[in-house]
């Protein structure tokens, strides 16, 4: 997929990755978040995976930023 970098976080899950860039392996949609938002599911450095919202992110050129 692509990677993001996590530049607001605002939620608990996503606030102690600030900066960090992993990579997207899923999405996640109103359909299936208990609050209604979209965001992605991200793996960082370590194999964990993380639920960032879609306004919490970045797109990171592959060409730049690893």
């Amino acid at each position: 997929m692509h990677r993001i970098r996590v530049v607001q976080p605002r939620y608990e899950q996503s606030k102690r990755f600030a900066g960090q860039i992993g990579e997207v392996i899923g999405h996640w949609s109103p359909e299936n978040s208990e609050e209604g938002r979209q965001g992605y599911l991200v793996e960082f450095p370590g194999g964990e995976i993380v639920g960032v919202a879609e306004d919490e992110a970045e797109d990171v050129n592959a060409d730049n930023d690893v």
